[in-house]
């Protein structure tokens, strides 16, 4: 029985096993869902792929419910290491008595998450049929640049296991947003996406293990959903299950990194580029006995799901506090806004070039090219930032205040008189709340 903890790894599943010919009245009955329930995932998962969307736009928090059990749950874990064989009925019965007050269902769910599982057979290597399987991974390695002196970078690597194609590129970072756009870059250089991924338990994928199952990344499984891939992991200490992107760095070591220098960077990412296209894809692979690029055009290509009509959005999204001088930061940078939203909450939407500034309402009214990260850099606010006596005067403001309701001028010249310096301040603050 498939355990699902999260309502990303649910729409996950019914995207992809609709995919694999599953009818909509039986995903319904596996899952206990109404059919309707199953449209509407599957609807708004092509509308997705259709017509696009914004990383600003699914900023929606969910905050996980509280449970009955969650208060006993120490308790049913001792029972069960004391007796793993215990039954939910006997479980029940003595959190009952402990003052449990829920039902013997929702607790039989939850001692089938916290059993432990006896240890799994381990995994034999296996060869898969044309886009059934992709497997990645990172390594990392010291470069002695010529213009920059020994510099870590990060490999990122994909392979499709059928036809061992290759896709590698280099990093400086390993978060969760460089994840999925080096996913998205793969993708497009593939021109499709394979039924499965196979990962370890790094935590930008795997969040954790309970009862021997992995818990996904939420956040990773409505990315890998959008390309109708279904993540899986290796198990604890089983690096070998993925053995196919494991032993390629080899090569990369001794074939691409090894022998030559690189002026920079950028040097790095141009030469790896070139590689990839004249030397990886056309070279005799040791276990096929074929070029992979001759697999991939042959059998794989026409195998690989097709990409949605446009990318995911793989922008980072946060709040910021403008300063009071105008500024706000991200990644130790400091860029300049108009001086009418200091003090005010700003979304900023990050790309990996561009920097998107929002106002409260969701305007955009900034955009900048990106800074690197770490380098302390302040842009220049020529032609951005206003006279701050603007945002002190009250003029702008006073026939929108006034025409809020019939005692509001009466209120504004009570501000003013009691908070003479902040009267302005207050005022704005107030009609910006009641006339959105």
């Amino acid at each position: 029985m498939t355990i699902i903890r999260s309502r990303a790894e649910l729409e996950n599943l019914v995207v992809t096993r609709h995919q694999d010919g599953a009818s909509i009245r039986g995903l319904a009955r596996e899952f206990g869902l109404g059919r309707n329930t199953i449209r509407k995932i599957l609807r708004n998962h092509a509308a997705r792929r259709d017509q696009g969307h914004d990383a600003v736009d699914d900023r929606r928090p969910r905050r996980p419910r509280a449970s009955k059990l969650d208060p006993f749950e120490p308790a049913i874990r001792q029972l069960l290491e004391q007796d793993p064989e215990i039954t939910g009925q006997r479980i029940y019965e003595e959190i009952k008595e402990q003052g449990y007050e829920g039902g013997i269902t929702i607790l039989r769910q939850r001692v089938r998450q916290l059993r432990p599982t006896p240890k799994k057979t381990p995994v034999v290597r296996f060869e898969t049929e044309p886009g059934i399987q992709g497997q990645m991974d990172w390594s990392p390695y010291t470069i002695d640049f010529r213009n920059g002196g020994k510099t870590k970078v990060l490999c990122f690597s994909y392979i499709l296991a059928f036809s061992r194609r290759q896709y590698i590129t280099f990093t400086r970072r390993r978060d969760f947003f460089t994840l999925i756009r080096r996913h998205i870059d793969t993708f497009d250089h593939f021109g499709g996406v394979p039924l499965h991924c196979l990962y370890d338990n790094e935590k930008t994928v795997v969040l954790r293990r309970e009862a021997g199952q992995p818990v996904f990344n939420p956040r990773f499984v409505d990315f890998i959903t959008y390309y109708q891939c279904r993540p899986k992991a290796c198990l604890p200490r089983r690096a070998q299950t993925k053995g196919k992107v494991e032993r390629p760095f080899r090569y990369v070591e001794t074939n691409l990194l090894n022998g030559r220098r690189f002026r920079d960077f950028d040097d790095l990412l141009a030469v790896t580029r070139w590689w990839l296209a004249n030397r990886n894809d056309t070279r005799i692979h040791r276990t096929t006995r074929r070029p992979p690029i001759e697999l991939f055009l042959e059998q794989e290509a026409g195998a690989l799901q097709p990409l949605p009509a446009h990318p995911y959005d793989a922008s980072e999204v946060v709040l910021r506090a403008c300063t009071i001088d105008g500024y706000i930061e991200f990644a130790t940078n400091r860029y300049p806004v108009p001086y009418e939203y200091v003090a005010d909450i700003l979304t900023v939407k990050a790309t990996e070039d561009e920097i998107f500034i929002y106002s409260p309402e969701i305007k955009l009214i900034a955009q900048y090219e990106r800074l690197p990260a770490g380098a302390n850099i302040t842009l220049d606010n020529a032609g951005v930032h206003r006279p701050k006596k603007m945002r002190y005067d009250l003029e702008p403001v006073r026939e929108q205040f006034i025409a809020l309701c019939q005692g509001s001028q009466l209120f504004l010249q009570g501000l003013l008189t009691r908070f003479p310096k902040n009267a302005v301040f207050h005022a704005r603050a107030i009609s910006r709340r009641f006339c959105k």
